[in-house]
């Protein structure tokens, strides 16, 4: 289930591509700490909120072999597992670790990755950039 939140946004502009980014308000970073993961909602888009080794990461919450959340996914030195078939994905880069497994489940070169989120805690709160 993923829970609701009322969104606090900030809007800036990226330097490099002119694009409209925004700071999206997910949770407190205590709550987070005491659940060490959390899947939300934010602008249509289902992300996955990790604490581990006092570092907070935000990815795509979905395994890019079959879609499958990836919130009940073992995790261990930076890289989450999904629970079905085992695809090792790095949470600081959303990329398939493992080009053999990869090349097990058929992947193709644009589905070894999934999409990494900015994540920026102020006054222990914690911010998505979208």
């Amino acid at each position: 289930m993923i829970p609701y939140f009322f969104w606090i946004c900030y809007t800036e502009y990226s330097k490099h591509d002119r694009v409209k980014v925004m700071e999206h308000y997910v949770t407190e970073l205590k709550t987070l700490k005491e659940l060490k993961r959390m899947a939300v909602e934010v602008t249509y888009r289902d992300i996955l909120l990790i604490y581990t080794d006092d570092t907070v990461y935000a990815i795509q919450n979905k395994c890019p072999h079959q879609g499958i959340s990836l919130e009940k996914g073992n995790i261990q030195e930076g890289v989450i597992r999904c629970k079905d078939h085992g695809l090792p994905i790095s949470l600081k880069t959303g990329e398939v670790t493992s080009e053999r497994q990869a090349n097990y489940l058929r992947l193709d070169r644009y589905s070894r990755k999934i999409h990494t989120f900015d994540v920026v805690i102020k006054d222990e709160k914690v911010y998505i950039k979208v």
